[in-house]
């Protein structure tokens, strides 16, 4: 009796995903605008600033727990690249988010964005670990959109024409549905 054999090949399992950082953005706009404009993008977003120095361009926000519970390992999947020769299991992650603001010149800035994410990973033996992680650039393509639309004025405009489900209801016409009366032969 021939036993069958079955193969993982690594390839088929699903491949890992690269890091890709977004590239610093250039805006034109002084430098101190564009400053102010990035502060109030990571306060809408909700982020506490932990450390801001104008002079050198520079916002660090405090950390912001983004997934806990049973989801947390697909949910960082998204973000970011976790080792996955750890055991035991991943139980919250956060994030937090720099901003670099430069003059280009007079009227020309980069902003570049990047983000610290780490993960709570609790062994087999209980011992718990918080572990810093390349992040996938998500969250830092995110931001320097937000910084865009805002900088560059093109928030969605949306018609204040009523949809369907919108409108009041009206009274159906009944002559609309009338049977048309037979032919006279």
């Amino acid at each position: 009796m021939a036993a069958a054999v079955i193969l993982a090949v690594p390839a088929a399992m699903g491949q890992s995903q690269k890091p890709s950082l977004p590239d610093p953005v250039k805006f034109l706009n002084k430098q101190g605008i564009v400053y102010n404009v990035v502060r109030a993008v990571l306060e809408d977003m909700e982020f506490g600033i932990e450390l801001e120095d104008r002079a050198g361009g520079r916002i660090v926000t405090k950390s912001e727990e983004f997934i806990t519970g049973s989801l947390t390992a697909s949910e960082v999947d998204k973000v970011a690249v976790k080792n996955d020769s750890l055991t035991g299991s991943w139980l919250r992650a956060r994030y937090s988010a720099e901003a670099l603001v430069e003059a280009v010149s007079a009227n020309e800035s980069l902003v570049t964005v990047r983000t610290r994410i780490e993960a709570l990973n609790r062994e087999l033996d209980g011992s718990e670990k918080w572990i810093e992680l390349q992040s996938l650039g998500a969250f830092e393509k995110r931001i320097l959109g937000k910084i865009g639309v805002k900088l560059l004025g093109n928030e969605m405009q949306f018609d204040t024409k009523k949809g369907f489900w919108d409108k009041s209801p009206q009274p159906a016409d009944p002559r609309a549905n009338r049977p048309k009366p037979p032919p006279d032969l």
